[in-house]
């Protein structure tokens, strides 16, 4: 099925997409790859996010099972970073530092 460049994006009576789609997407083939790419990218980043989140609650929970208590900048600097090699770094330091601000000692962050 060919859609005439002319018609709305998205428009179609059978597009059962929610997405607006990008006007130069008007031929099927066109967009079923642009769909696929975006869905690939939004599950990849919704995944890596998703890896972060629990590599910071394990982080946390380190410090919160050692009886050692987290002061409040500590606790937004590691909720703030997703870079999860730094939190690997971090998470391996929870286990040793009895100071949460050492941490971050060493370049990692």
């Amino acid at each position: 099925m060919t859609i005439e460049p002319d018609e709305a994006a998205g428009s179609i009576a059978d597009d059962r997409t929610l997405w607006k789609l990008p006007p130069h997407i008007w031929h099927e083939s066109a967009r079923r790859v642009w769909l696929e790419a975006a869905e690939q990218a939004f599950t990849e980043g919704f995944e890596e996010g998703f890896r972060a989140s629990l590599m910071q609650g394990v982080i946390l929970r380190l410090f919160f099972w050692r009886g050692i208590e987290v002061p409040e900048p500590v606790r937004q600097k590691v909720r703030a970073s997703t870079d999860l090699g730094h939190l690997r770094v971090w998470r391996d330091r929870a286990y040793e530092v009895d100071d949460p601000d050492d941490l971050f000692a060493g370049g990692a962050g």
